[in-house]
């Protein structure tokens, strides 16, 4: 089957300017330019690598995917509360769940509707903020914080 060869120049007509990696158009015509949050640092940090090692190393399989019979490979490490909704220190103080890719985008979109989804043998169970502050807020004098 034939295919269209990559263009890499704008897709602006005349333009020759090289596109962004984003879309089909340079800057200079809508072209997008990835940036990185200030936030997405937090995911470099040795606390963080650590955190998520852990939690891989200990549910390898996606806890959404076993609590409904299906064995998929986990590849996200998930914040059931989301810290970008309830502050930076919920990023470390936090419960965390290992998730397949389409389970945790299916998750971060529950988000948008202030659902906080945890998966446990039990099944699925929706979470409010009411509930960090219930469950890993009192912890944290107890436990050094991290659940």
């Amino acid at each position: 089957m034939p295919f269209a060869p990559f263009n890499d120049k704008c897709g602006h007509l005349g333009c020759k300017n090289p596109r962004s990696k984003l879309n089909g158009f340079c800057i200079e015509h809508g072209g997008k330019q990835y940036t990185i949050k200030e936030s997405d640092s937090k995911y470099k940090t040795p606390a963080w690598k650590s955190i998520r090692n852990r939690q891989l190393s200990l549910q390898p399989l996606c806890q959404a995917c076993l609590s409904r019979g299906k064995i998929e490979a986990a590849k996200h490490v998930d914040h059931v509360f989301p810290w970008r909704q309830i502050g930076d220190h919920a990023f470390l103080h936090n419960i965390f769940q290992s998730l397949c890719p389409p389970c945790h985008s299916y998750k971060t979109g529950q988000e948008k509707h202030g659902n906080f989804l945890m998966w446990s043998h039990d099944g699925e169970e929706s979470l409010t903020e009411h509930d960090y502050r219930t469950r890993i807020v009192p912890n944290q004098a107890f436990s050094g914080g991290i659940n």
